[in-house]
């Protein structure tokens, strides 16, 4: 067979049948399996309180969380198509990022051909994956969006008197904005391109409308959410949580921060991807230079990566905390320029052949790494080729013990911010502070939300607490037992814990006493609570 007609076969099959399965099998590899792991704080909080929601309950209002709303809408819908399974929410979690790198793929094949756009794709999803952290993050869904945002922002450039595509963008503003504020750094990157675009063409008019329809998009999906919280009573403090809250949280950044934060992402993501993206804005930037007119669609939207991965650094380490999940977003500029750069150097390659074998390479690399990731999924393909009613799910001895010796209208409080048992035990929380003594901020607010916890849980004790801090936070969380807590040293100067916290602990020592010890956590029962 002649190689132009092996060629134009390999093309086809790759659109039709191999860079799908290439792209879910990078996706399948990088998300937690449900059966062997459990979610972290954040998964567990947005789990709670998507159960709270399918139960008729009210965000900010029943359980304080200073993220958007969107991620509890995400996590009740997720229970809802798997019947109260995790398992519901990994669906949506691998076609969030199936979707989002299928986006993202699209966009960079239509600029650059191929196999820039394959090195592209399996830079971002595997440099998300390096900082997933078990998953269930507002970060990881706004990939799908953020990845709209730059395709909808191409499409546009070769239609600009469209109002479709920026009225899209807009959407993805909105929609990434209702899971967190800081996640707006691609839409904020197009409306800058479409400013600077307007100067050098002196077409204000074009930039007018485009920003009218931006906003409309956004404000088409965030009025809604506003007009549902302020019908269920929760709008005020949802503005307190997720704004104010968040502003005091990261009144203390600075260029140190950005600086410390730059190199805690590369470190996390690997050095591997961020240095050559690097080398790719740089290349970014020459080709700039040299085509000041920006006229080719191909140049403008370089200036998405170029405007944007900026703004994305600064807004990723505005707290100054650095958790490894804060640098998700960084992905798809991370894939942009990669495969911008690999654009370059494969223009620049004698023949195509080359390319063939080094894009059969780059799809056969996931096959050959997650070797043990598809071993972990035997069980599950099993249970569920067999028929089994309920997929298996991880579930921790702790919340066993507390679903099975507590009656399901008994409440039952974490000590360590742990809501994720809450979740499984099926047991609700009896205050809706669960960070609780931890208050991040030594603020009016932040003292209202501790004196709120003091009043909710001395009026409705719970059944059980639940002393389950985690070895971390030995240095930030004081112990329920008041020997260890003696032998502790709390970091003060790094934390800020509740005033009244004195008080609740007199509360617990008073009504409460330990029954058993589970997986090194100590179990408290109300002593006026039937054994």
């Amino acid at each position: 067979m002649a190689w132009p007609t092996v060629r134009a076969f390999l093309i086809a099959a790759s659109r039709t049948i191999i860079v799908p399965a290439w792209l879910a099998a990078l996706v399948l590899a990088q998300l937690s399996n449900p059966a062997l792991t459990y979610p972290g704080r954040d998964g567990g909080i947005f789990l709670y309180i998507g159960s709270l929601l399918l139960r008729g309950g009210v965000p900010y209002v029943d359980a304080w969380e200073n993220k958007g709303p969107l991620v509890f809408l995400i996590n009740a819908l997720g229970l809802w198509l798997g019947d109260g399974s995790r398992w519901g929410v990994w669906l949506l979690e691998f076609l969030f990022l199936l979707f989002g790198s299928a986006v993202a793929y699209h966009a960079l094949r239509r600029l650059w051909g191929q196999l820039a756009a394959l090195i592209g794709a399996f830079v971002l999803i595997t440099s998300a994956g390096n900082v997933l952290q078990g998953g269930n993050f507002s970060e990881e869904f706004s990939l799908l969006f953020t990845c709209m945002a730059a395709g909808f922002f191409l499409a546009g450039l070769t239609a600009p008197r469209r109002s479709l595509f920026p009225f899209g963008i807009g959407v993805t503003l909105g929609l990434n904005l209702l899971l967190r504020p800081n996640l707006i750094s691609m839409p904020v990157a197009a409306l800058l391109t479409y400013l600077l675009i307007a100067a050098i063409n002196h077409d204000g008019r074009l930039f007018a409308r485009r920003l009218l329809m931006l906003g409309v998009g956004c404000g088409a999906v965030v009025l809604p959410v506003l007009l549902y919280l302020a019908g269920r009573g929760a709008l005020q403090e949802m503005f307190r949580i997720v704004w104010q809250f968040n502003v005091q949280y990261s009144q203390e950044a600075g260029s140190g921060r950005v600086l410390d934060g730059f190199l805690s992402a590369s470190t996390g993501i690997g050095p591997w991807m961020i240095a050559p993206a690097a080398a790719g804005y740089v290349a970014g930037l020459l080709r700039i230079a040299k085509r000041a007119a920006m006229a080719d669609s191909q140049t403008q939207f370089l200036l998405l990566p170029l405007l944007g991965w900026p703004v994305e650094i600064v807004l990723s380490t505005l707290s100054g905390r650095n958790y490894l999940h804060y640098f998700i977003p960084w992905a798809p500029y991370l894939g942009i320029l990669c495969a911008y750069l690999a654009a370059v150097a494969i223009g620049r390659l004698p023949t195509p052949r080359p390319v063939v074998v080094a894009a059969a390479l780059l799809m056969a690399l996931p096959a050959l790494t997650a070797v043990p990731t598809w071993s972990d999924y035997r069980a599950v393909a099993e249970d569920v080729l067999s028929g089994a009613d309920r997929i298996p799910e991880f579930e921790d001895p702790v919340a066993l013990f507390v679903r099975a010796n507590s009656q399901p209208e008994e409440t039952v409080f974490v000590w360590g911010f742990r809501p994720i048992v809450n979740f499984t035990a099926r047991r609700d929380a009896p205050v809706s502070y669960l960070p609780y003594p931890i208050v991040h901020v030594d603020t009016p607010l932040s003292r209202d939300w501790a004196e709120e916890f003091r009043v909710q849980l001395t009026s409705n004790p719970p059944v059980f607490i639940v002393n389950m801090i985690e070895d971390a936070d030995r240095e930030r969380i004081p112990d329920l037992d008041p020997a260890v807590r003696a032998e502790q040293k709390i970091r003060r100067q790094q934390v800020v814990l509740a005033e009244n916290l004195p008080e609740v602990l007199s509360f617990i020592e008073a009504n409460y006493i330990p029954v058993g010890m589970i997986s090194g956590d100590t179990i408290y029962r109300l002593r006026t609570a039937t054994p």
